[in-house]
């Protein structure tokens, strides 16, 4: 997934803060269902332009952000436990039987 992260120092605190956000993009048509917006993936062909930090064209950068091509991604019903923050283990993803 494509991400942008920031080290930052607070001058009031004096620590180090680490932020970071992870960029979405239009949900492809078999996910837009689920909802409307989903993260970016980059192709493994991308990530040198991604994580290269010099200068480029903006055109060049922004055709990296593109949806995933249809059919990278499943949807599934899961748990209603996914909700509750407390709750954390490989179960959570577990697809649901299906109705």
């Amino acid at each position: 997934m494509a991400g942008l992260y920031e080290f930052w120092k607070d001058r009031e605190a004096d620590e180090w803060i680490v932020s970071f956000t992870i960029l979405t993009t239009s949900a492809e048509d078999a996910l837009g269902h689920v909802h409307d917006r989903m993260p970016l993936f980059l192709p493994p062909d991308a990530f040198g332009a991604w994580l290269d930090p010099s200068p480029r064209p903006t055109d060049e950068l922004l055709d990296l952000l593109i949806p995933a091509a249809p059919g990278r991604l499943d949807a599934f019903a899961v748990s209603t436990a996914v909700n509750n923050v407390r709750n954390n283990g490989p179960e959570l993803i577990e697809p649901l039987p299906a109705e």
